[in-house]
């Protein structure tokens, strides 16, 4: 079996890596970890409004070892034989769903923030987009309080 699980350092995010741990334990998955920086927009001056990656050293060097932290629990669980650690700069939601593509998923694994429909529609929701567009199943793992 071939699994996304997008992770970005939240709560949110590491009950998604539990639960996807405990789905697939001695499954012996192929995983790919991803973390994605998004891009901000800077205005340029005269009306111009460009993106800018949020991809600081500072920033990548976290993500590297989020990454890293989540494939040694894994493999200390006896989850994944392969792991595939990929960090992507652009809209969450669509880093997702281009990463499942690339590595031909079977499962997509996110957390999901909890946001009411108000927050939803100002903000979006990068699990709304997934789930309305993977070509596969998607497990968003929500928090019960």
């Amino acid at each position: 079996m071939k699994v996304v699980i997008a992770l970005d350092g939240s709560p949110h995010a590491n009950l998604a890596l539990d639960m996807a741990a405990k789905l697939l334990a001695s499954t012996h998955a192929e995983v790919s970890l991803l973390f994605v920086m998004p891009r901000h927009h800077v205005y340029a001056g005269e009306g111009a409004v460009r993106q800018e990656p949020s991809d600081g050293s500072e920033g990548r060097a976290a993500a590297i070892g989020l990454l890293d932290n989540a494939e040694t629990r894994l493999k200390g669980m006896g989850v994944a034989d392969i792991v595939h650690k990929e960090i992507a700069v652009g809209d969450p939601a669509d880093m997702i769903l281009d990463e499942a593509k690339v590595r031909c998923a079977d499962l997509i694994v996110v957390g999901s923030r909890g946001l009411n429909a108000a927050q939803r529609f100002l903000l979006g929701s990068v699990s709304t987009k997934v789930v309305s567009h993977a070509h596969c199943p998607v497990l968003v793992v929500r928090p019960t309080d």
